[in-house]
């Protein structure tokens, strides 16, 4: 039989969780219909300027002049907005962006980020912009934490060996990260952190949590009861995945990781398999976030098949491009994925 006090809990986060994704759903697409027409006047002076200064006889000289004119006449007109610095940036804005990707299907143009976006975008390469931009997209990413994410290197991180997010056919693998980066938090890596502090600090920060957690988390509570006969258990963290459909359940430890903590979640995700999904729900999801862990006592703690139960660690300080290349790459090597180092040695 189970407790109903825990049944009406879950039904009651599962009316909050769907309640909670139609109220953001709708609230997104008024921000990208406004997004859309401001980034596309942005765009379209873009086209202007470069159509006008390709008409000119002596171009860079014809171009210079061109962006000071109009910069000039649209700051007398409209204010702030229009400098000479805005203007070329919509000159590369238009030079650089895949037209194509921004069409939709009745040919129209659809930008779905803000033009402040854009101008942070057109300074990666190719390969990066297509992927923040459907990653600040999907993540529904302010510019701020944009720019986090790409100094954070979420391009090595974001699936191992994939560098774009899928919404067909997603795995649970698939939304892990390997570490956490959550320097957000303001700890001191160099001091020993309690487990309760640093549960409390990562709620206090939760939407940033949430960020990097990555897309389509909702968080259902803290210290979550599971009753058990006439025990009780309580789990640190639980969130619902939406794109996935799975409570996902996440256990904090301050310190290395052992093998008994692996055993705790287990159980913790077997309960919510049991008493709290229902048939809309796919299996629950465990992730053990820890300081450090040794990947053998992982392997062999968790069978061969195992496709839900997950270890990462966290850093409380934003690594180097190269930590974050390094520690991707031995992800990838653990996992049987050939790495160019891989390469480079055979």
């Amino acid at each position: 039989m189970k407790p109903i006090n825990t049944e009406q809990n879950a039904t009651e986060e599962k009316l909050y969780t769907k309640a909670i994704s139609i109220v953001d759903t709708g609230r997104q697409k008024i921000v990208e219909a406004i997004y859309s027409e401001s980034t596309k006047s942005y765009y379209l002076l873009g086209k202007l300027i470069v159509e006008e200064e390709q008409g000119g006889q002596a171009k860079a000289e014809y171009g210079k002049q061109v962006v000071e004119g109009l910069a000039k006449r649209l700051t007398l007109r409209y204010g702030r907005g229009f400098s000479k610095s805005t203007l070329k940036d919509c000159r590369s804005f238009y030079q650089k962006y895949d037209l194509g990707k921004s069409q939709s299907l009745t040919g129209e143009l659809n930008f779905r980020l803000s033009f402040t976006h854009y101008t942070y975008l057109i300074r990666l390469d190719n390969e990066e912009m297509k992927f923040y931009e459907q990653y600040a997209i999907d993540n529904r990413l302010s510019v701020r934490a944009l720019q986090k994410a790409v100094q954070n290197f979420v391009i090595a991180r974001v699936t191992e060996g994939s560098k774009a997010l899928s919404t067909t056919e997603i795995k649970p693998k698939d939304i892990i990260k390997d570490p956490y980066i959550l320097d957000f938090l303001g700890l001191d890596e160099s001091q020993h952190t309690d487990e309760k502090v640093l549960e409390h600090k990562l709620v206090e920060h939760l939407e940033k949590f949430l960020l990097e957690l990555g897309r389509g988390f909702a968080f259902v509570g803290r210290q979550y009861r599971l009753t058990v006969s006439e025990d009780s258990f309580y789990a640190d963290l639980v969130f619902y995945n939406i794109p996935l459909k799975s409570y996902v359940i996440i256990e904090l430890k301050t310190r290395k990781l052992q093998h008994q903590d692996l055993g705790q979640l287990q159980m913790y995700v077997n309960y919510f398999d049991q008493e709290i999904k229902d048939i809309n729900d796919n299996d629950t999801i465990g992730i053990l976030l820890c300081r450090d862990k040794n990947e053998k006592v992982v392997e062999y703690t968790l069978p061969k098949n195992n496709k839900q139960i997950f270890a990462s660690k966290y850093k409380l300080y934003l690594p180097s491009k190269q930590e974050l290349e390094d520690e991707l790459e031995e992800q990838m090597m653990l996992n049987g994925i050939e790495t160019k180092t891989n390469k480079e040695n055979t």
